[in-house]
């Protein structure tokens, strides 16, 4: 994994042996922690947020989702440090991440999950999952989300507000955006310039909220190929001991050198 990682991502970080699940490498910019900006009015707005049901330790357990002070500290400072570093890569402005696989059957909805839940472990800071992966959505269930209404039917239609396909969810300061109604004309959708407004609106209203993208894998999506070019970052998850070096390179190689930061092994 290192030759791909070295020969793709151009980082020096060396592949380390531990029980974890997850392994990320990175090309850094800076090697300093970056704070992103923040205003007394976002901090303000943010703990102003409504908030029902929160997960119980349990069912975090049972969803295999990460929580502040879970028993396992080297998955969950995994998840801590590749917050950090996009934080870094992105030099102090908000981004869009987007969440992709190498192979179709990879977990990567769950490192979306995972991801968003970290960066919403911080009070100053908010993420919004939006859930793209049109053909095979998760999030909801994941989530416990009882959602009517997603991205799809708010591309579809001008009458439906962003307000009414954000979600609530049990996790504390993450709101979900699910997938709506499947259309077989979802990448007209994706490529529309109303998505590019919606993604734009997600980052510009409040400089502290984080856009994550749940996308399908790069490598049989036409969806996922349309999305990088709205994203900022990309994180490519490659399942452990199911593919190949050369099916790496490619899903790699299709994201692009400018967007890709980094790559995660996923071993659930």
């Amino acid at each position: 994994m290192s030759i791909i990682e070295s020969a793709l991502v151009k980082s020096e970080n060396k592949k380390s042996k531990t029980h974890s699940k997850i392994e990320s490498t990175f090309n850094l910019k800076k090697s300093a922690v970056l704070n992103p900006k923040n205003s007394k009015n976002g901090r303000e707005k943010i703990a102003s947020m409504s908030q029902g049901k929160l997960f119980s330790l349990s069912e975090l357990v049972d969803r295999h989702l990460v929580y502040a002070g879970m028993s396992d500290a080297v998955l969950l400072n995994k998840y801590r440090n590749l917050r950090t570093k996009l934080l870094t890569r992105a030099e102090n402005e908000n981004f869009i991440t987007l969440i992709t696989s190498a192979t179709p059957d990879s977990e990567s909805s769950l490192v979306a999950a995972n991801l968003a839940a970290t960066f919403a472990f911080d009070e100053s800071k908010t993420t919004i999952l939006i859930e793209a992966n049109i053909r095979n959505p998760g999030l909801n269930q994941l989530l416990e989300v009882n959602a009517k209404k997603g991205l799809i039917d708010f591309l579809q239609h001008d009458n439906l507000s962003e307000e009414e396909i954000l979600y609530e969810t049990p996790v504390e300061r993450l709101r979900l955006v699910p997938s709506g109604i499947a259309k077989e004309n979802s990448s007209e959708y994706m490529s529309s310039e109303k998505m590019r407004r919606f993604l734009k609106q997600m980052v510009s209203r409040y400089p502290n909220r984080y856009p994550i993208i749940d996308a399908p894998s790069i490598v049989d999506s036409a969806d996922t190929q349309i999305l990088v070019d709205l994203c900022d970052q990309v994180i490519l998850v490659v399942p452990y001991g199911k593919c190949t070096q050369e099916e790496v390179k490619y899903a790699a190689t299709a994201i692009g050198k400018n967007k890709l930061a980094g790559i995660v092994l996923d071993e659930f």
